[in-house]
Protein backbone atom coordinates (compact mmCIF):
# COMPACT_ATOMS: atom_id res chain seq x y z
CA UNK A 1 0.00 0.00 0.00
CA UNK A 2 1.17 3.58 -0.58
CA UNK A 3 2.28 5.75 2.32
CA UNK A 4 0.86 9.15 3.18
CA UNK A 5 3.17 11.82 4.55
CA UNK A 6 2.30 13.24 7.97
CA UNK A 7 0.09 16.33 7.82
CA UNK A 8 0.95 19.77 9.14
CA UNK A 9 -0.75 19.09 12.47
CA UNK A 10 1.17 15.85 13.02
CA UNK A 11 4.49 17.37 12.01
CA UNK A 12 3.99 20.38 14.25
CA UNK A 13 2.92 18.31 17.24
CA UNK A 14 5.88 15.97 16.75
CA UNK A 15 8.31 18.84 17.13
CA UNK A 16 7.01 19.79 20.58
CA UNK A 17 5.76 16.49 22.02
CA UNK A 18 7.85 13.38 22.64
CA UNK A 19 4.67 11.35 23.04
CA UNK A 20 3.39 12.36 19.60
CA UNK A 21 6.83 11.76 18.09
CA UNK A 22 6.91 8.20 19.46
CA UNK A 23 3.46 7.42 18.06
CA UNK A 24 4.32 8.95 14.67
CA UNK A 25 7.40 6.71 14.54
CA UNK A 26 5.07 3.71 14.29
CA UNK A 27 3.89 4.68 10.80
CA UNK A 28 6.41 2.80 8.67
CA UNK A 29 6.91 -0.29 10.87
CA UNK A 30 3.15 -0.81 11.02
CA UNK A 31 2.78 -0.28 7.27
CA UNK A 32 5.50 -2.87 6.61
CA UNK A 33 3.76 -5.29 8.95
CA UNK A 34 0.55 -4.97 6.94
CA UNK A 35 2.32 -5.34 3.59
CA UNK A 36 3.58 -8.73 4.76
CA UNK A 37 0.28 -9.68 6.39
CA UNK A 38 -1.69 -8.81 3.24
CA UNK A 39 0.64 -10.78 0.97
CA UNK A 40 0.21 -13.86 3.15
CA UNK A 41 -3.58 -13.42 3.33
CA UNK A 42 -3.89 -12.99 -0.44
CA UNK A 43 -2.07 -16.31 -0.95
CA UNK A 44 -4.26 -18.17 1.58
CA UNK A 45 -7.71 -19.69 1.46
CA UNK A 46 -10.77 -19.00 3.57
CA UNK A 47 -13.47 -16.33 3.93
CA UNK A 48 -12.00 -12.92 3.12
CA UNK A 49 -12.43 -9.68 5.05
CA UNK A 50 -11.23 -6.45 3.41
CA UNK A 51 -10.72 -3.46 5.72
CA UNK A 52 -10.69 0.15 4.48
CA UNK A 53 -9.48 2.85 6.83
CA UNK A 54 -6.87 5.11 8.34
CA UNK A 55 -4.41 4.88 11.25
CA UNK A 56 -6.95 3.31 13.59
CA UNK A 57 -7.11 0.27 11.30
CA UNK A 58 -3.30 0.26 11.01
CA UNK A 59 -3.16 -0.10 14.80
CA UNK A 60 -1.25 3.14 15.33
CA UNK A 61 -1.06 3.87 19.06
CA UNK A 62 -0.19 0.29 19.90
CA UNK A 63 3.54 -0.54 19.72
CA UNK A 64 2.66 -4.02 18.45
CA UNK A 65 0.26 -3.91 15.46
CA UNK A 66 -1.07 -7.31 16.56
CA UNK A 67 -2.77 -5.45 19.41
CA UNK A 68 -4.78 -3.36 16.95
CA UNK A 69 -8.43 -4.11 16.30
CA UNK A 70 -8.01 -5.75 12.88
CA UNK A 71 -5.73 -8.64 13.97
CA UNK A 72 -7.78 -9.15 17.11
CA UNK A 73 -11.02 -9.19 15.13
CA UNK A 74 -9.50 -11.63 12.65
CA UNK A 75 -8.70 -14.00 15.51
CA UNK A 76 -12.19 -13.51 16.96
CA UNK A 77 -13.79 -14.35 13.62
CA UNK A 78 -11.78 -17.55 13.42
CA UNK A 79 -12.46 -18.57 16.99
CA UNK A 80 -16.18 -17.76 16.99
CA UNK A 81 -17.16 -19.05 13.54
CA UNK A 82 -14.70 -21.93 13.26
CA UNK A 83 -13.83 -20.81 9.73
CA UNK A 84 -10.30 -19.92 8.54
CA UNK A 85 -10.96 -16.21 8.09
CA UNK A 86 -8.24 -14.06 6.56
CA UNK A 87 -8.07 -10.28 6.38
CA UNK A 88 -6.53 -7.88 3.91
CA UNK A 89 -6.03 -4.47 5.48
CA UNK A 90 -5.97 -1.68 2.88
CA UNK A 91 -5.87 1.13 5.45
CA UNK A 92 -3.29 3.92 5.26
CA UNK A 93 -2.15 6.03 8.19
CA UNK A 94 -3.41 9.57 7.66
CA UNK A 95 -5.89 8.48 5.00
CA UNK A 96 -8.75 10.77 4.10
CA UNK A 97 -11.83 9.75 2.13
CA UNK A 98 -10.06 10.74 -1.08
CA UNK A 99 -7.36 8.16 -0.29
CA UNK A 100 -9.99 5.47 0.23
CA UNK A 101 -11.45 6.35 -3.17
CA UNK A 102 -8.11 6.68 -4.97
CA UNK A 103 -5.95 3.96 -3.42
CA UNK A 104 -8.01 1.51 -1.40
CA UNK A 105 -11.12 0.81 -3.46
CA UNK A 106 -9.10 0.14 -6.66
CA UNK A 107 -7.21 -2.57 -4.76
CA UNK A 108 -10.48 -4.19 -3.75
CA UNK A 109 -11.46 -4.14 -7.42
CA UNK A 110 -8.13 -5.77 -8.27
CA UNK A 111 -8.76 -8.50 -5.72
CA UNK A 112 -12.22 -9.11 -7.16
CA UNK A 113 -10.78 -9.28 -10.67
CA UNK A 114 -8.43 -11.99 -9.38
CA UNK A 115 -11.41 -13.98 -8.15
CA UNK A 116 -11.14 -12.97 -4.47
CA UNK A 117 -14.65 -11.97 -3.42
CA UNK A 118 -14.80 -10.63 0.15
CA UNK A 119 -17.36 -12.04 2.53
CA UNK A 120 -16.96 -8.93 4.69
CA UNK A 121 -15.96 -5.30 4.02
CA UNK A 122 -15.46 -2.69 6.73
CA UNK A 123 -14.93 1.05 6.37
CA UNK A 124 -13.53 3.20 9.18
CA UNK A 125 -12.35 6.55 7.79
CA UNK A 126 -13.32 10.21 7.75
CA UNK A 127 -11.76 11.49 10.98
CA UNK A 128 -8.78 12.91 9.10
CA UNK A 129 -11.10 14.82 6.77
CA UNK A 130 -12.47 16.65 9.81
CA UNK A 131 -8.94 17.84 10.59
CA UNK A 132 -8.34 19.15 7.04
CA UNK A 133 -10.69 22.16 6.55
CA UNK A 134 -9.04 23.21 3.27
CA UNK A 135 -10.43 20.01 1.74
CA UNK A 136 -13.95 20.26 3.14
CA UNK A 137 -15.46 21.39 -0.18
CA UNK A 138 -14.63 17.98 -1.65
CA UNK A 139 -15.48 15.91 1.43
CA UNK A 140 -19.10 15.10 0.56
CA UNK A 141 -18.23 14.26 -3.05
CA UNK A 142 -15.47 11.90 -1.90
CA UNK A 143 -17.79 10.33 0.65
CA UNK A 144 -20.50 9.72 -1.93
CA UNK A 145 -17.97 8.12 -4.25
CA UNK A 146 -16.77 5.82 -1.49
CA UNK A 147 -20.28 4.85 -0.37
CA UNK A 148 -21.20 4.15 -3.96
CA UNK A 149 -18.32 1.69 -4.31
CA UNK A 150 -18.76 -0.15 -1.02
CA UNK A 151 -20.58 -3.47 -1.41
CA UNK A 152 -24.07 -3.88 -0.01
CA UNK A 153 -23.96 -5.08 3.58
CA UNK A 154 -20.66 -3.38 4.40
CA UNK A 155 -19.89 -2.42 8.00
CA UNK A 156 -19.46 1.37 8.08
CA UNK A 157 -18.26 3.63 10.90
CA UNK A 158 -19.73 6.98 11.76
CA UNK A 159 -17.27 9.74 12.63
CA UNK A 160 -16.96 11.66 15.87
CA UNK A 161 -16.26 15.39 15.75
CA UNK A 162 -13.36 16.50 17.92
CA UNK A 163 -14.39 20.15 18.41
CA UNK A 164 -17.10 22.71 17.59
CA UNK A 165 -15.26 23.87 14.47
CA UNK A 166 -15.46 20.55 12.67
CA UNK A 167 -18.70 19.44 14.31
CA UNK A 168 -20.89 20.53 11.40
CA UNK A 169 -18.73 18.54 8.96
CA UNK A 170 -18.91 15.49 11.19
CA UNK A 171 -22.68 15.75 11.29
CA UNK A 172 -22.81 16.07 7.50
CA UNK A 173 -20.71 12.93 7.07
CA UNK A 174 -22.87 10.96 9.50
CA UNK A 175 -26.14 12.17 7.95
CA UNK A 176 -24.93 11.14 4.51
CA UNK A 177 -23.89 7.69 5.73
CA UNK A 178 -27.19 7.22 7.55
CA UNK A 179 -29.21 8.30 4.50
CA UNK A 180 -27.55 5.65 2.34
CA UNK A 181 -27.54 2.88 4.94
CA UNK A 182 -31.12 1.55 4.47
CA UNK A 183 -30.92 1.11 0.70
CA UNK A 184 -27.48 -0.47 0.87
CA UNK A 185 -27.97 -2.50 4.03
CA UNK A 186 -24.93 -0.88 5.64
CA UNK A 187 -24.32 -1.90 9.24
CA UNK A 188 -23.37 1.27 11.14
CA UNK A 189 -21.44 1.69 14.38
CA UNK A 190 -19.71 4.29 16.55
CA UNK A 191 -16.07 3.20 16.97
CA UNK A 192 -15.44 5.64 19.84
CA UNK A 193 -18.41 4.88 22.10
CA UNK A 194 -16.08 3.49 24.75
CA UNK A 195 -17.27 2.55 28.26
CA UNK A 196 -14.35 4.54 29.75
CA UNK A 197 -11.82 7.13 28.56
CA UNK A 198 -8.78 5.04 29.48
CA UNK A 199 -8.19 3.74 25.97
CA UNK A 200 -5.98 6.44 24.48
CA UNK A 201 -2.31 6.14 23.57
CA UNK A 202 0.31 8.61 24.78
CA UNK A 203 -0.61 11.16 22.11
CA UNK A 204 -4.21 11.26 23.44
CA UNK A 205 -5.49 10.85 19.88
CA UNK A 206 -4.93 7.25 18.79
CA UNK A 207 -6.26 4.23 20.68
CA UNK A 208 -4.01 2.19 22.92
CA UNK A 209 -4.34 -1.62 23.11
CA UNK A 210 -7.11 -1.00 25.66
CA UNK A 211 -8.93 1.30 23.22
CA UNK A 212 -8.60 -1.21 20.42
CA UNK A 213 -10.18 -3.79 22.70
CA UNK A 214 -13.14 -1.47 23.15
CA UNK A 215 -13.38 -1.11 19.37
CA UNK A 216 -13.49 -4.88 18.89
CA UNK A 217 -16.42 -5.09 21.30
CA UNK A 218 -18.27 -2.26 19.51
CA UNK A 219 -17.74 -3.52 15.98
CA UNK A 220 -18.29 -7.23 16.58
CA UNK A 221 -22.14 -7.13 16.67
CA UNK A 222 -22.26 -5.26 13.35
CA UNK A 223 -19.84 -7.74 11.78
CA UNK A 224 -22.05 -10.60 12.94
CA UNK A 225 -25.01 -8.91 11.26
CA UNK A 226 -23.06 -8.41 8.05
CA UNK A 227 -21.90 -12.03 7.72
CA UNK A 228 -25.16 -13.52 9.04
CA UNK A 229 -23.56 -15.12 12.07
CA UNK A 230 -25.31 -15.61 15.39
CA UNK A 231 -22.78 -15.55 18.23
CA UNK A 232 -23.10 -17.89 21.17
CA UNK A 233 -24.86 -16.33 24.20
Amino acid sequence: MPRRKPGVLSRTASTVSESVRLIEAQREPHAQFWDEWNAEAAASDGPLWVAFGDSSSQGIGSPDPMDGWVPRMTEKLRAETGDPWRSINLSITGAQLADVRTHQIPRLERLQADGQTPALVTHLAGANDLMAPFGWLATKSNLLDVLGELPDGAVVARVGASNKLNGFMGRMINRTIEQHAPDRNFHLFWPWNWPARDGFAEDRWHPSPVGYGYMVDLIWPRICESIGFTPSP
